[in-house]
């Protein structure tokens, strides 16, 4: 199932982000990404989850780089093409806002947005999120270059 929506939506993601590695879209790349995650989650630096609506992933949504010692972490997600624009990010997100607070003790949660997606600047802003700080030429995607913007929600 999760190679379905990342194959079908592989040309939507990487029109917006960098590409994921090709082995990634196979079985073995797909089956050790569930590995790695199962196992970040467990030493409880990560936390990973998916929306399902009719039997179907329409978004995955994430809590990376947790840190008890500062209680933080960085969220991010993405929503399958043909589901855009029916709630499903501003969702995920506010799922990974309660997780992080009522199961990491997170409290200051951040996000990094390039300027190709104002959607998800909308959504981060809408879930009660601040810019902080803007970087010019943070990547080339495509052969555009992009800047960045940092989010911050203190506290969550």
């Amino acid at each position: 199932m999760l190679l379905q929506f990342e194959s079908e939506n592989k040309a939507w993601f990487e029109s917006m982000l960098p590409p994921r590695e090709d082995y990634f879209y196979r079985d073995l790349g797909i089956k050790m990404h569930i590995y790695d995650a199962i196992i970040n989650m467990q030493l409880g630096t990560h936390y990973s989850g998916v929306l399902i609506v009719n039997e179907q992933i329409v978004a995955r949504a994430n809590l990376k780089d947790i840190t008890g010692q500062t209680n933080t972490a960085a969220v991010g997600y993405r929503v399958a093409k043909n589901s855009i624009g029916k709630g499903y990010a501003s969702f995920c997100l506010n799922e990974l806002i309660s997780i992080a607070a009522q199961h990491y003790a997170v409290n200051k949660l951040e996000a990094l947005v390039l300027d190709n997606n104002p959607a998800s600047k909308a959504v981060l802003l809408k879930c009660g999120f601040k810019a902080q700080s803007h970087k010019d030429n943070y990547m080339t995607i495509n052969g555009h270059t992009l800047g960045v913007t940092h989010f911050l929600r203190a506290p969550i």
